[in-house]
């Protein structure tokens, strides 16, 4: 009576083996003969280079990108168009259209030279900073056109996401101005600017060098300080600083000032080199255009003495 059962048991269990033999050899058999290009994937990575140059508008930068080749057979790159967003916010559009040839297994480094729009990233990174952050996500696409087509494509597109330090450019704004020396007995008026840095790294500004413009009249005083201007991480620091007069212009400004009164617009023109422990502030030269007029600073006064 136990027989048949334990007959059909047998049967099953080695058909089970001969099921689980099957379909290891067939995973072996594909293993071994499968296309290895089907499997692989060239990725890239995306790190923040230097900036070179940052306006009151504009941040001239560049961003090393790493492109890695794991397949079989060379990327023959004919250039690419990229992107990077901020939290999703898309702040560096532009196009490489430098021929790139990796070869098989390899890998290259290559400087993008980029510029981004101060609006977008100070508006982002106030919010981020507004909300205790002090890092973003940081989303690089590039959609790389191919010279040889691969697997029946002529380009691919790569993308890379990664948590990165959220950056803040240091900032100078006038905050006062000592009229009780522009007088024509004086050669000078002394501006009082406000440095900001609102970075953990402390950053200094290298010989600093100011001209101002009053109404119509260009480079009405101009001046430079010899050394350092030192900003510790998140504070800011308020310098007098000396310009000279031309005493002829000054002349004709004041026909300005008594026609306009302090609706006069000021022009101050700043420009300095960052020193900074932080590679990508290091010997950035920085451009900074400050439009005002002279009742704002009056206002200002007013505010910071409350």
């Amino acid at each position: 009576m136990n027989k048949a059962p334990s007959k059909l048991v047998w049967i099953i269990l080695v058909l089970l083996l001969l099921a689980g033999a099957g379909f290891y050899f067939f995973n072996a058999y594909k293993k071994k003969n499968s296309n290895p290009v089907s499997d692989l994937k060239p990725r890239v990575e995306m790190g923040i280079g230097h900036i070179t140059n940052i306006t009151d508008s504009t941040i001239d930068l560049s961003i090393k990108l790493l492109v890695d080749n794991p397949l079989p057979v060379e990327l023959d790159i004919k250039g690419f168009n990229y992107f990077v967003q901020m939290n999703g916010v898309k702040i560096i559009e532009n196009e490489y259209t430098e021929p790139l040839l990796i070869k098989s297994r390899d890998s290259t480094i290559v400087s993008l030279p980029s510029q981004l729009k101060i609006k977008k990233l100070k508006k982002e990174g106030e919010a981020e900073a507004a909300e205790g952050e002090d890092s973003a996500n940081y989303h690089f696409e590039g959609h790389f056109i191919l010279n040889k087509p691969l697997l029946g494509k002529d380009s691919i597109t790569l993308s890379k996401d990664k948590r990165l330090p959220l950056y803040r450019l240091p900032r100078v704004e006038i905050v006062d101005y000592d009229m009780t020396r522009f007088r024509l007995s004086k050669s000078e008026i002394v501006l009082k600017l406000k440095f900001s840095n609102q970075n953990p790294f402390p950053v200094q500004f290298k010989n600093p060098s100011y001209v101002v413009d009053l109404g119509k009249q260009k480079r009405l005083a101009e001046g430079a300080v010899e050394g350092f201007t030192k900003i510790k991480g998140k504070s800011s620091e308020t310098y007098d600083i000396p310009l000279a007069i031309d005493m002829g212009k000054i002349l004709k400004a004041m026909g300005q000032v008594i026609v306009k009164g302090k609706s006069i617009p000021f022009t101050l023109y700043f420009k300095s080199k960052l020193v900074s422990e932080n590679d990508m502030f290091k010997n950035s030269v920085v451009n900074i255009v400050v439009d005002g007029e002279l009742k704002d600073l009056d206002t200002v006064k007013k505010n910071l003495a409350k």
